[in-house]
């Protein structure tokens, strides 16, 4: 089984650490109202695991996947969302301006902005704190079942996956997400080390 020592899971944790507390203040920026972000929480899992994670299987889901190639290796990010807590984010996001009912209709358009915010600040500073090169795609959105997202990844059963929880909070209302960051197991390691090395 494939693990990173506390040290390695430490300086992964500073580089989402970084990344989201940028983006949590472009986010409170884009709605005029501040965005609180917990501090992450970071697990490696195999594919398997991710198939039955949290029960997340019989559940529907939003998701805003960035593909990315470079010195890191060829991965993928996604930012993800339980069906109801991506509507309850656009309902923050587009304030008094949006009756209820016609919230769904913006769903798509507001959480690929959210997604290209959070993802690009994570893969940015990634590159800036490895001095790797990166390039991405642009952002692609799903909606439907959590196993139909799985069946549509490339079954390379040699990539692990990085899983940060985040919490955010607006008003007094907590939402989860998932960041999923897809990646071959000694790319992670590698990316580790450099980052601990950067970050003495």
């Amino acid at each position: 089984m494939n693990h990173l020592t506390e040290l390695e899971r430490d300086s992964l944790c500073e580089l989402f650490n970084i990344s989201l507390g940028g983006a949590a203040k472009l986010m409170s920026d884009m709605i005029a109202d501040e965005i609180l972000l917990t501090v992450p929480t970071l697990k490696l899992i195999t594919r398997a695991e991710a198939r039955n994670f949290e029960n997340l299987s019989q559940h529907e889901v939003c998701t805003v996947e960035q593909k990315f190639v470079g010195d890191i290796g060829n991965g993928s990010a996604f930012l993800l969302f339980h069906k109801s807590s991506s509507l309850e984010i656009v309902k923050m996001m587009m304030k008094d301006y949006v009756a209820l009912n016609e919230v769904s209709q913006f769903e798509k358009d507001a959480l690929v902005e959210i997604g290209n915010i959070i993802l690009n600040a994570i893969l940015s500073n990634l590159a800036k704190m490895s001095n790797y090169h990166i390039e991405t795609n642009v952002p692609e959105f799903f909606s439907g079942k959590y196993e139909d997202l799985l069946l549509n990844q490339d079954q390379n059963e040699d990539n692990s996956i990085l899983l940060v929880f985040i919490d955010y909070q607006l008003k007094g209302k907590e939402i989860k997400g998932y960041i999923f960051f897809i990646l071959n197991f000694d790319s992670i390691k590698n990316l580790s080390r450099v980052l601990i090395d950067k970050l003495k």
